[in-house]
């Protein structure tokens, strides 16, 4: 098995298993009942779930991240595929380390300019690897690179992230639980693809 190839399927594995981890944490989002104000960082979560849900999440954005490095390496994708998975890669880790930072802001109100500073953090990695995967995700669309109807679900991630999760968050209540957790599920739709892509 050749090292591009290799890389491949252990992607399509990590982009499944971060999908795995990132559903449950919206759905906690929106059952779990408030321990802090809305105007404080972290709600609803007190600072013990706070840190633990941002730890799942780290886990979950690298292993995102490895999973469009694989993505950066599709056979015929050329220099546009390349370049864009790897910046939707970066803004993946970006996020990651928003969500490290995140942890220790509980109970900072949501109007301090630490908390502010890391809501435009978190700004700058959605838009990375919004555009990332919309740009690399068109050519994959329109090349075939991915199988069947999965061949549409790195553009259709980084729209969803663009075009209803950013509007979403900024209500900061259930509206944008609800679309970070359908926008977690397309990870295991593009793991699952590149899965079948990589059989073929």
């Amino acid at each position: 098995m050749s090292q591009p190839s290799s890389l491949r399927r252990n992607a399509s594995r990590t982009l499944v298993l971060a999908g795995v981890l990132s559903v449950p944490i919206g759905l906690l989002n929106l059952a779990f009942p408030p321990a802090v104000e809305p105007t404080v960082w972290g709600h609803p979560f007190d600072a013990g779930t706070l840190l633990f849900v941002s730890i799942v999440l780290v886990v979950a954005h690298l292993l995102k991240a490895h999973g469009f490095v694989g993505l950066s390496r599709l056979e015929g994708g050329g220099a546009v595929v390349r370049w864009s998975m790897l910046t939707a890669a970066l803004g993946f880790v970006v996020v990651g380390v928003c969500e490290v930072i995140s942890a220790s802001l509980a109970g900072v109100p949501i109007d301090s300019p630490a908390a502010v500073s890391l809501d435009n953090g978190y700004g700058v990695g959605s838009m990375l690897l919004a555009w990332g995967s919309m740009v690399g995700g068109t050519v994959i669309a329109r090349k075939n690179l991915l199988v069947g109807p999965g061949r549409w679900s790195v553009l259709l991630s980084g729209a969803f992230m663009l075009f209803v999760v950013t509007p979403a968050l900024f209500t900061r209540g259930p509206l944008a639980y609800l679309a970070l957790t359908v926008w977690s599920v397309f990870y295991i739709w593009i793991g699952r693809t590149l899965a079948q892509t990589e059989k073929r």
